[in-house]
């Protein structure tokens, strides 16, 4: 009698199971037989094999398969837990983060700010004066403190009215 245990995703059809067996070959053969579901997923698994401890490599498999075991030895069979993807799985998302970055990249230039007027010279002195029928201080830009009467709006307007901006705040006032 032989006891079989299984670790892993094969867990969900048996955990421990003993069976009146001489070798893990005519009982896994016993097992596969019986249930179909445990047949697939044992089939699509790499799996290492352990028998009473010790670790069953590859090439003496067959022969470990095949011998006969005494009563109440454990056969485990243990997934192999791979933590390396594929070079096609590597190449698709290769191809996701390329895909990603191209669209990213399109859609900043086209929401990208266009300067206003009010942040197109940087070094120059800032005119608070009107040039044309409409004056607009751009968003987040430093509002003069203005002193005597002042008139506030989104918008305002005043027409015919050209002034410069002077180094020398004499020459403005006069």
């Amino acid at each position: 009698m032989l006891t079989f245990g299984f670790a892993g995703n094969l867990r969900r059809h048996f955990r421990q199971i003993d069976l009146n067996v001489d070798t893990p070959a005519q009982g896994l053969r016993l097992l596969l037989a019986q249930c179909p579901d445990f047949k697939r997923d044992f089939y699509q698994t790499r799996l290492r094999m352990r028998i009473d401890g010790s670790d069953i490599s590859g090439d003496n498999l067959e022969f470990h398969m095949n011998r006969h075991l005494k009563d109440g030895a454990k056969v485990l069979f243990v997934p192999v837990v791979e933590g390396s993807i594929s070079a096609v799985a590597a190449a698709w998302i290769m191809v996701a983060v390329t895909v990603a970055s191209v669209a990213y990249s399109l859609y900043m230039t086209s929401h990208m700010k266009t300067k206003t007027s009010a942040d197109q010279d940087t070094n120059s002195i800032t005119n608070n004066s009107f040039t044309s029928a409409e004056n607009r201080v751009g968003q987040g830009r430093p509002v003069p403190i203005l002193l005597g009467e002042m008139v506030v709006g989104s918008n305002v307007i005043s027409l015919g009215i050209d002034t410069t901006n002077n180094q020398d705040w004499d020459i403005s006032i006069s």
